[in-house]
């Protein structure tokens, strides 16, 4: 039983060798891969005399035992694409994350700016208008006297529903860029 375990844990010690990288890796490899051929010998399994006849119980257990290890090895074979596919797979939803999480946060600064910038032209825009207005009411003032009360109340009336919708109008300009359009990823 030792002798068996001993051949069944000295491919797999070899791989492992041969995968942390040591000088010897490549005969190491070599060497498993001989042994895991020969263990997929079907003539192991029923080994093949001198003269073979094709009827004979041993020659159709040959012929199965071959079978069977092509079909193992496909089926292996398929197993690893389908691995491989799934990582493939997996890496790639990983990366999209990635982009799109890139995206979202240099979207989001993005917008953060445009913010701050929105807000700081507003404000210059509207202590402008302010001054405007303070200045058409003390050119409106110097008329006191020339005119009468009504029409100067008028006319400062009137400057300050010029000034409250130019002050409004500013107010709600807004430009926005719909993120979910700026996230389209053309394939």
């Amino acid at each position: 039983m030792s002798n068996r375990s001993f051949e069944q844990d000295e491919p797999l010690d070899a791989l492992r060798r041969a995968a942390s990288g040591d000088d010897v890796a490549d005969r190491s490899l070599e060497r498993a891969s001989q042994e895991l051929q020969v263990r997929s010998d079907p003539n192991r399994v029923a080994p093949a005399p001198v003269v073979s006849w094709p009827w004979t119980r041993e020659a159709r257990a040959r012929s199965r035992a071959r079978d069977l290890n092509v079909q193992a090895r496909v089926d292996i074979y398929k197993d690893d694409l389908q691995s491989i596919r799934m990582a493939n797979e997996v890496l790639n939803r990983a990366a999209t994350m990635r982009a799109v999480e890139a995206a979202e946060t240099a979207i989001f600064e993005i917008r953060c700016l445009g913010e701050t910038a929105r807000f700081a032209i507003l404000n210059r825009a509207h202590l402008e208008m302010t001054r405007q207005f303070v200045a058409q009411l003390s050119t409106l003032e110097s008329f006191r006297g020339r005119i009468t009360a009504e029409i100067l109340d008028a006319l400062k009336e009137r400057a300050l529903n010029e000034f409250t919708t130019r002050m409004n109008k500013a107010s709600k300009c807004d430009l926005e860029f719909p993120k979910a359009d700026i996230l389209k990823l053309k394939p």
